[in-house]
């Protein structure tokens, strides 16, 4: 019998990214996984986590060959006593006479990876791995020179991914892929303008953003719902372009030259015209850059997760090459906001904290209509976050690459 030893952790990822590299890439013949537990793990709910994610994977289900067994070590042995462990582990191996052992080290105390490491050393039948997350591979450092280092295969799902960091809950709004037509003709349609004109396509977003606010910062509303239009300056700037927008097939909204309103159609037409579209044009550019490259990733729109009560969501993502792909969009036109760098800074702080999410193998986009000031681009950059605005969103792919 074939066992792998993995032992309960926080991380839950130092678990769940070896077992899908195995069982989804590597036709493993592993017949039981024995997940080492302590008092600890088993309060803080890191043993069912892990066993919840096996379940996801269909391991040690009814219909897998595989079989989960939790060894649990007497309270307090992890940290002070190395025989202890090792007396629970060999125990087991002579009980259940197992034919070959996979000690998974990543996790744990230091004492339970030394205990693990001098047993493996008892037969050559025993092998020790850990996941190097610098560089993405499994390490085999008992093995032979040549035969220790290999790519670890990481999930290319989200939600496999985000689950695999502890995130009991993963959904989005929509695939890029399952877009309706009513959003793909006014994006194709904003993106034109932006290419035929920036400032006058700004000015456009500014209306149109003033007039969504209108509605969504007030009590709710029955549709369709009538809102006058006041900017005048800035409306005459763009006032062709708005009449087209209510031109495309299903227009979210109608406008009245004469009466100086516009009608907004539904509740969800309000939300996609005030900021949503943006988040929308972005997965589209994300596509058509991956699409010239012959590559098709699955764009994630409005993502969301959380690990107990408290979520967080990100507007784009995606995963291509292993690498997490994060974006925070904005419509914001920042010089209309009072302290509009400490503003921009809190937001790129805040999408910092957030896309933790997905730990070292994230990159981090914000992207932006218009344009941030120089102390906030230092403080993207800090952060690790590149910042994509203005004039480089007709540029999009040269960013991303």
């Amino acid at each position: 019998m074939k066992t792998l030893f993995v032992t309960a952790t926080a991380q839950t990822e130092a678990n769940y990214y070896l077992i899908w590299h195995f069982f989804k890439q590597s036709n493993t013949d592993i017949e039981k996984i024995v997940i080492i537990s302590t008092e600890f793990t088993r309060e803080k709910g890191y043993v069912d986590n892990l066993t919840s994610v096996l379940n996801a994977l269909q391991i040690g289900s009814e219909d897998s060959s595989v079989t989960i067994e939790e060894l649990p070590l007497q309270n307090g042995v992890e940290e002070n006593n190395v025989e202890a462990i090792k007396d629970v582990l060999l125990q087991w191996i002579a009980h259940n006479k197992a034919s070959q052992i996979i000690f998974n080290i990543t996790g744990g105390t230091k004492l339970m990876s030394i205990a693990q490491d001098q047993i493996a050393q008892i037969s050559s039948r025993y092998d020790c791995v850990y996941q190097s997350r610098a560089n993405n591979q499994l390490v085999w450092y008992n093995r032979p020179p040549g035969k220790q280092c290999y790519d670890l295969v990481l999930p290319e799902n989200l939600e496999a991914r985000l689950k695999g960091r502890g995130y009991q809950t993963v959904s989005s709004e929509t695939s890029f892929l399952a877009l309706p037509a009513q959003q793909y003709h006014y994006i194709q349609q904003m993106y034109k303008y932006l290419d035929i004109n920036l400032d006058k396509a700004k000015d456009l977003v500014f209306v149109l953003n003033a007039l969504a606010a209108k509605v969504i910062n007030e009590p709710e509303h029955s549709f369709p719902h009538t809102v006058e239009v006041r900017d005048g300056y800035r409306l005459k700037q763009c006032i062709t372009w708005l009449k087209l927008l209510t031109k495309l097939p299903q227009p979210y909204f109608s406008y009245d030259s004469e009466a100086g309103t516009v009608t907004w159609k539904t509740k969800q037409a309000v939300e996609f015209v005030g900021g949503k579209w943006f988040e929308v044009l972005t997965g589209l550019l994300i596509v058509q850059h991956y699409i010239a490259r012959q590559q098709q990733v699955d764009v994630q729109i409005g993502l969301q997760f959380k690990k107990t009560s408290d979520g967080n969501e990100v507007d784009v993502a995606y995963i291509n090459s292993s690498y997490l792909h994060l974006f925070e969009c904005k419509t914001v036109n920042w010089d209309n906001q009072n302290n509009p760098t400490t503003k921009v800074n809190a937001d790129l702080r805040k999408f910092d904290s957030v896309g933790q999410v997905g730990g070292l193998n994230t990159h981090k986009y914000f992207v932006s209509l218009f344009d941030i000031s120089d102390q906030s681009l230092a403080v993207a950059k800090d952060t690790g976050i590149e910042v994509i605005m203005g004039k480089q969103l007709l540029d999009f792919g040269r960013y991303i690459a």
